[in-house]
């Protein structure tokens, strides 16, 4: 039996640790956790402390097919684990998105490239010769209307009142659904004429990518995207610029960008 992940804050199950890739991914992602949490059981506060670790509870919601939310519990409300749930529960905590802008010879030529550092997969097919591993994120997206890049200057499709992206002075980005909630802001710095070319076209491309690491700074971030589009983990669309829907209010908290 594999033994439990014991870090000075967090109990981590074996699953939990499998989900996020390993043991040094599920310790850099956890470091974004600290301070006070809100147990998902009970929904009372707790505090981050070497005397009191929280257990580590991952929920993906549309059974398993939909987005993943990372929690945290009181030990004696949870054990850490994965947890399928048909709906959305609020999520906790604050976590970091990395991000880049990107300027490229396609249509559209100016793109945000979202590189969350977790990813959930699960397994599909019956029987073991057909058994795959299939990315929750990139599938979700995909069904959504995104698509598949084959080459970097892949056409994107346009996905009108799904999602919204807003760029403000400051080069502060913020990308929502047709809802109103934010699904990511920050300040991101662009090369130059990659928001002129934004007011040309009325469009930005949102390209999520998996395993692509924009926290080292010692790597060739273009390099490792264009590896990512060869081994197709990346998918993208192309959304609207512009002002925000005066009649529309952020609904979930922004995952804030690194």
């Amino acid at each position: 039996m594999i033994p439990l992940l014991r870090l000075p804050l967090f109990l981590v199950a074996p699953e939990v640790v499998d989900l996020f890739g390993g043991d040094s991914p599920t310790r850099t992602l956890l470091a974004e956790l600290y301070g006070t949490y809100t147990c998902a059981v009970c929904g009372h506060h707790g505090r981050l402390d070497t005397d009191t670790p929280a257990t580590v509870v991952v929920t993906i919601y549309d059974s398993g097919t939909g987005p993943m939310v990372v929690r945290l519990a009181h030990p004696a409300c949870s054990k850490s684990g994965v947890v399928l749930v048909l709906h959305a529960p609020a999520p906790t905590g604050t976590m970091s998105v990395p991000a880049m802008a990107w300027m490229r010879i396609g249509d559209p030529p100016s793109v945000v490239v979202i590189a969350p550092r977790v990813h959930a997969a699960r397994i599909v097919g019956t029987a073991a010769a057909d058994a795959d591993l299939l990315d929750v994120l990139l599938s979700g997206l995909l069904r959504s209307g995104f698509r598949l890049l084959t080459a970097p200057d892949t056409p994107l499709p346009a996905l009108p009142g799904r999602l919204h992206v807003e760029l403000t002075s400051g080069q502060r980005i913020r990308i929502a659904d047709q809802a109103g909630n934010t699904l990511y802001e920050g300040t991101l710095p662009v090369p130059d004429g990659w928001a002129e070319l934004v007011q040309v076209t009325g469009l930005i491309g949102v390209v999520v990518v998996r395993g692509l690491d924009l926290h080292d700074p010692d790597r060739d971030h273009l390099a490792d995207l264009y590896a990512a589009i060869r081994t197709g983990a990346a998918v993208g669309a192309a959304v609207p610029a512009g002002p925000t829907p005066a009649d529309r209010h952020p609904q979930r908290p922004a995952l804030p960008a690194s």
